[in-house]
């Protein structure tokens, strides 16, 4: 792997991205690296991909699936908005002799135009946004795809949503040494969750407050009506991006839809 980004910027703040994306996964790299292989086998399945598919990974983060997926021989894109993460994969696909590529870019802003086979959008990376940006960045992501092209998409279950939060109510715990503090709480007259973060880092006396996420979670009937708005037809709905997999039922706390195009 290739040496980590700086954590603490050179004017003084903390690059959350790196600390979530990076930092994180590193402090627990073996189980992130199970997590990765058992998710990209769901992927395979999911999709049904063909061995020469080319996919496009939207929101990509440090690039762990598209990173995976390009070592099992697909061609895969992945689009990001942190340019430390961007930098940070394509370091590490140069070391892995990958076909993998990152670009650093905002989902709203996607620009492609049937290159695709398939698409992904994980953990929840749709709804970062208020309702029309939402349903317009889908629809870029639709416009990417070939006809009969696949999307996978996973959201946080809203039904559910007290479930997935169980480890995000708060308390500290340490990384990168330092320590971080998580909050979360679901807000149901606009269906948000909302997640706020600060991080201590003692040795450079650090204390920062993250600005906070907010995601729209949607029910299931919302999501197919955003599908369907976009072009795309579900095809089948998951509990989880695991295997073997398990059905979309009522204590799922994710939903993992397979749409196609056209």
């Amino acid at each position: 792997m290739p040496d980590l980004p700086p954590l603490i910027l050179a004017d003084g703040r903390v690059d959350w991205e790196a600390l979530f994306q990076i930092y994180e996964f590193e402090q627990f790299r073996a189980y992130a690296n199970d997590l990765t292989r058992g998710e990209v086998d769901f992927i395979e399945m999911a999709l049904s991909l063909a061995d020469d598919a080319s996919l496009l990974d939207v929101a990509c983060g440090g690039g762990r699936h598209a990173l995976e997926l390009a070592q099992r021989g697909y061609s895969v894109e992945g689009v990001d908005n942190s340019a430390t993460l961007v930098a940070y994969a394509t370091r590490c696909a140069y070391e892995q002799a990958t076909r993998a590529r990152f670009v650093q870019g905002d989902m709203r802003s996607l620009d492609y135009a049937q290159q695709f086979d398939a698409a992904l959008v994980m953990n929840s990376s749709l709804g970062f946004f208020d309702d029309a940006t939402n349903r317009a960045t889908l629809k870029r992501v639709a416009q990417a795809l070939v006809d009969g092209g696949k999307l996978l998409l996973q959201c946080i279950n809203p039904y559910q949503v007290d479930s997935y939060l169980q480890g995000f109510r708060g308390g500290w715990h340490a990384l990168a040494g330092g320590y971080l503090l998580h909050e979360a709480s679901f807000v149901p007259r606009t269906a948000t969750l909302h997640m706020n973060y600060r991080f201590v880092l003692p040795a450079q006396a650090i204390d920062a407050q993250h600005p906070g996420d907010r995601i729209r979670l949607y029910g299931y009937p919302e999501l197919v009506a955003l599908l369907a708005d976009a072009g795309l037809r579900p095809i089948s709905v998951f509990g989880d991006a695991v295997l073997p997999a398990v059905p979309f039922e009522e204590k799922s706390t994710w939903q993992v839809l397979v749409a196609e195009k056209g």
